[in-house]
């Protein structure tokens, strides 16, 4: 007896694609529809592929299918798909009547963990409506992970770069990467949103746990390893244990120094109005370990001005770590002889761990 040979046909054309041709069987035709769903909500899931096989497949998305397709909003329902299939046979089941036969479902989605289903009884000519395929979940999330990143005191720092890898992934790619910040008035939070993992077997149905390796990566600071920790699916993850960083040593610092030039004028009702002043000359005076520099801005129509000082210390404070102060004199100038300033010059500490540094406002009379 020879086997029966399946060839495809799309349900919008019904035009038979013929994989393998031989001798003078008879050709038969059958729709293939049902449901992928979702096997704890039983909700309809769309976007799965659905591929069919002649024989029993060694995987869900092996290459020897002979058709496939992907399930679909139909008549207002998720998760619906509906192909036509048709073959050739030299010993239908029925005589001239009609043939039945089995073909294999390989159903995949990225979300869910693959099913095989194997369909006996296709019917020619007729709809052949398969049972609900029910997937099991295999993507899980949780909405929020985060934690705090610290220095030898216990302060927070911000700004420090900070990697999630997840140990389900196996290339060597960053899964998550986050720079610490301040969030809900604490410093040093970092806070992974979406962090999302496969598990194709994972602890129930409907939640799971991951693995996680915390890595501080970030040029200017360094800590004595990496941190592991276990989040759980579908909930906010707080990293109770804190990372502690230690500000790696450093010459270079820099800071961008801001502020305002005003005029105060009393209006008849007792009322102090301060007027922005425009065009003022602002000129930075300053040394470092390479020698004397002199910065300059103008301030604009609001009366601002903003210069970046960037100096050289082989010898910083460190205090905090990492950290520097400069000091520096300001001048002020109007060209236009309108405004005069007392003093026309005056001398500040700059601190590198406050950018901007917001000097006070200068008043011109």
């Amino acid at each position: 007896m020879k086997k029966s040979i399946f060839i495809t046909v799309t349900i919008t054309t019904a035009t038979a694609i013929l994989l393998f041709l031989s001798g003078c069987g008879r050709f038969y035709s059958a729709e293939i529809a049902g449901y992928i769903k979702d096997s704890n909500s039983g909700n309809g899931i769309n976007g799965a592929i659905i591929r069919m096989y002649l024989e029993e497949p060694e995987a869900a998305n092996s290459d020897n299918f002979i058709v496939e397709t992907a399930s679909m909003v139909s008549g207002g329902n998720n998760g619906y798909f509906n192909h036509k299939i048709m073959w050739e046979t030299w010993n239908a089941k029925f005589g001239d009547e009609g043939d039945s036969g089995t073909i294999w479902l390989g159903v995949t989605h990225d979300d869910y963990s693959p099913a095989i289903i194997k369909v006996s009884g296709i019917i020619s000519d007729s709809v052949n409506l398969v049972p609900d395929i029910k997937l099991d979940r295999a993507t899980f999330s949780s909405p929020t992970v985060t934690g705090r990143v610290v220095n030898v005191n216990g302060e927070g720092v911000n700004g420090v770069r900070i990697v999630l890898d997840l140990a389900s992934t196996t290339d060597e790619d960053q899964d998550y990467i986050t720079t610490t910040a301040t969030i809900n008035g604490n410093t040093g939070t970092y806070e992974f949103r979406n962090v999302t993992w496969r598990d194709d077997i994972p602890d129930s149905e409907d939640s799971d746990t991951e693995d996680i390796t915390l890595i501080i990566d970030d040029p200017d600071y360094t800590t004595s390893g990496s941190l592991s920790a276990i989040i759980t699916s579908d909930q906010d993850n707080n990293i109770q244990d804190d990372i502690t960083v230690s500000r790696k040593p450093r010459t270079d610092f820099s800071a961008n120094v801001t502020g305002t030039c005003i005029f105060k004028t009393t209006k008849t009702d007792g009322e102090v109005q301060k007027i922005p002043i425009p065009g003022i000359t602002v000129e930075i005076d300053y040394s470092d370990d390479n020698g004397s520099h002199k910065l300059y801005d103008t301030t604009d129509s609001n009366g601002n001005y903003s210069l970046l000082i960037q100096w050289t210390d082989s010898t910083p404070t460190n205090d905090p770590e990492g950290e520097d102060v400069l000091s520096v004199t300001v001048k002020y100038t109007d060209d236009s002889g309108e405004y005069t300033f007392t003093p026309a010059s005056i001398g500040y500490t700059i601190r590198s761990w406050i950018n901007p540094y917001t000097l006070p406002n200068k008043e011109g009379s």
